[in-house]
């Protein structure tokens, strides 16, 4: 018995075999992006348009909508935020509440104050469309 405790003591103070290592398998590549980033238009913008007056601030994907009534309670959106063709896009919402707001990269004449705006905007809520411009608020835009 002495020496079968002895056999089973050295068997267990044995190093244990070589485990083969397997390499770990590759990363499967990053598929393309269908959009591009939206950092190619500034995060904070201003879109406002006459007749009907109207104004979104953009932060983000977050969009603040007012009209001349609503100036001291603006109605809050959230929703997703792509470029896609070149246009940024800013979308959500359902049913009456559903949005999109859509940037576009051209000069933009209010038609009142004949201020230039770097970006064309479009807001669409529900049922209702109203055209504008756009500008990055921490750009002052010049008078011509």
């Amino acid at each position: 018995m002495g020496l079968v405790l002895l056999a089973t003591l050295a068997a267990c103070s044995q190093p244990a075999p070589p485990v083969a290592e397997t390499p770990a398998p590759a990363p499967a590549p990053a598929a393309e992006p269908v959009v591009a980033a939206s950092t190619d238009f500034p995060q904070v913008l201003q879109a406002s348009g006459t007749e009907p007056f109207w104004g979104v601030r953009v932060e983000g994907s977050k969009l603040d909508y007012t009209t001349p009534e609503t100036q001291d309670a603006p109605r809050h959106f959230e929703g997703a935020r792509s470029l896609v063709d070149g246009l940024l896009q800013v979308q959500g919402g359902e049913g009456d509440n559903a949005f999109r707001l859509t940037i576009e990269r051209a000069t933009c004449s209010d038609g009142m104050s004949d201020l230039n705006h770097p970006f064309t905007a479009e807001f669409v809520l529900g049922k209702d469309t109203f055209k504008g411009c756009a500008r990055d608020p921490a750009v002052p835009v010049k008078a011509p």
